[in-house]
């Protein structure tokens, strides 16, 4: 009995199954189809060999399973790539040349227009277009810009000068020897980023750095040297890259470079470094021979990401390090580093550190830093605004407090040694010590001992001046004696004696200069 009911049921499902109206339309044609209830419109379609291409739209889905009469729409969906070139004018630069009377014009380099070759994605949906999508571009010509040198020579006052003098301008190395009107150009490519500016002690060789391509993402930029006694004046690459905050000239060496590099890094600052230094070996030629690691990459301590700094001394025995936690000297022989003074890391709030300026007395014995003082209101010790003029005797490792509260950037600078044995220290002072990071300075010169300290320039109701390394021009004696800075763009030289001071360049460029 049990059985009959089983059979009998399975006789009234079957006779119980229909067929329901499916319409699809393609291809412009409507197509009417009788289907079983719970086919997939998938089979269905493949079922009359209805051919769809990988992009065609079916509405509703191919999984959708047909339970009542629907109408179902295919869309063709047709794709194709457009390419078009487009023309990149060509940028005009004018780059400023003191040399050159007032308003007269050189064409340097002629522009060329550049050429951009964009693809496009474009969806066609049953013959109409659908969408028109940019998926790449590519610049196969790039431009040059046109370049034209304009004279805006101004009538200051010619000054004789000891040695030579090199500066940046524009991203231009020029010089000037024996009186600031015999000035020539050494390098007008535009593209010296001032990272690194060094004049050879023999006054031949320019080191510095130039900012690499646009192209070149694993490049910050790239390190030189050029013969400034060549007729050719062409610059050497010396195969060392992402040179940030220290290349120089080593004492006693006829050619060698000592350098130290970061890695790039896509975040800020910029980079990572690695607080190293590599000895570069040069020919006769300024052509790289061999490189020596002589101190190994290393954290660089607190806030170590930022990087190390570095200065020889006079006589070329003894280099100094410092960095954001202290300063002390590097051993060149083991390559490590003997820290001479703990200093408290000053607390930036931003993505850069603070690292002490240091220098030299010209008898090598002295090595004057700014220290972090501690702030006795603070109970944070690295955001106290307080910093000290210090200086350390080598010999002996005493330390002596020199001026007190004269801000973080107080570079100072001796010049050499005069003939009775005697020398100066000039530093600068902060306008607003306790704001020093934003502040402008003042210069201040005292004796070797601290004593006699007075304001040289500007006056005390004139603008500041830029942290910056003050430059000696070389000389025997006090007389006549004067310093290089950087004032609004403009080289000014002072005389520390008498304290006069005269402009000597115009364009308002002046980004960084050396003084041998």
């Amino acid at each position: 009995m049990v059985v009959i009911l089983i059979s009998t049921s399975g006789c009234i499902e079957n006779a119980s199954m229909k067929t329901i109206q499916v319409t699809i339309t393609v291809d412009s044609k409507i197509n009417n189809y009788t289907v079983d209830v719970g086919t997939t419109l998938q089979s269905l379609i493949s079922e009359k060999n209805i051919l769809l291409n990988p992009l065609d739209k079916v509405i509703p889905p191919l999984y959708t399973v047909i339970t009542s009469d629907m109408s179902v729409e295919i869309t063709r969906v047709k794709e194709e790539f457009e390419t078009e070139e487009i023309t990149i004018p060509f940028e005009r630069q004018t780059v400023r040349n003191e040399t050159l009377p007032e308003k007269q014009t050189i064409l340097i380099q002629p522009g060329l227009n550049g050429l951009r070759e964009i693809t496009y994605r474009v969806l066609y949906e049953n013959g109409n277009l659908a969408s028109r999508t940019e998926v790449r571009r590519a610049d196969t010509i790039l431009s040059k810009p046109e370049i034209i040198m304009m004279g805006v020579q101004t009538p200051f006052t010619p000054i004789n000068i000891n040695g030579k003098l090199v500066y940046l301008s524009s991203g231009n190395a020029w010089e000037m020897e024996n009186d600031t009107a015999n000035r020539r150009p050494l390098l007008t490519t535009g593209d010296l980023d001032g990272r690194v500016f060094e004049l050879s002690d023999n006054t031949r060789w320019l080191l510095f750095t130039r900012k690499s391509s646009e192209f070149e993402t694993e490049k910050i930029n790239e390190l030189w040297v050029l013969d400034t006694q060549s007729e050719e004046l062409t610059p050497v690459y010396l195969q060392i890259d992402n040179v940030i905050h220290f290349a120089d000239w080593v004492p006693g060496f006829t050619l060698a470079v000592m350098a130290s590099t970061v890695e790039p890094r896509s975040t800020a600052p910029g980079w990572q470094a690695n607080n190293n230094l590599i000895l570069i070996t040069l020919g006769a030629d300024g052509k790289p021979l061999k490189n020596e690691t002589i101190l190994e990459s290393n954290s660089g301590g607190i806030y170590g990401w930022w990087g190390t700094n570095f200065q020889y001394s006079p006589n070329g025995k003894l280099l100094a390090y410092a960095r954001p936690d202290s300063i002390g000297l590097v051993n060149i022989e083991n390559g490590s580093l003997e820290e001479l003074q703990f200093i408290t890391p000053f607390q930036t709030k931003s993505d850069w550190a603070w690292v002490t300026p240091i220098s030299w007395t010209p008898d090598s014995l002295f090595l004057f830093w700014v220290n972090h003082i501690n702030d006795p209101s603070s109970s944070n010790p690295e955001s106290s605004p307080f910093f000290d003029l210090q200086a350390i005797q080598l010999n002996s490792r005493q330390i002596i407090n020199s001026q007190k509260n004269v801000g973080m950037f107080a570079y100072s600078s001796s010049p050499s040694q005069f003939a009775n044995g005697t020398f100066l220290i000039i530093y600068l002072q902060a306008i607003f010590p306790e704001n020093s990071d934003s502040s402008r300075y003042r210069i201040i010169s005292m004796d070797r001992d601290s004593s006699n300290s007075q304001t040289i320039f500007p006056e005390v109701d004139a603008q500041g001046l830029e942290p910056q390394q003050v430059q000696w021009m070389p000389c025997e004696t006090l007389d006549n004696c004067k310093i290089s800075i950087i004032y609004q763009g403009n080289i000014w030289l002072l005389d520390v004696q008498s304290k006069s001071i005269s402009q000597v360049t115009g364009d308002g460029l002046i980004t960084n200069l050396d003084w041998e």
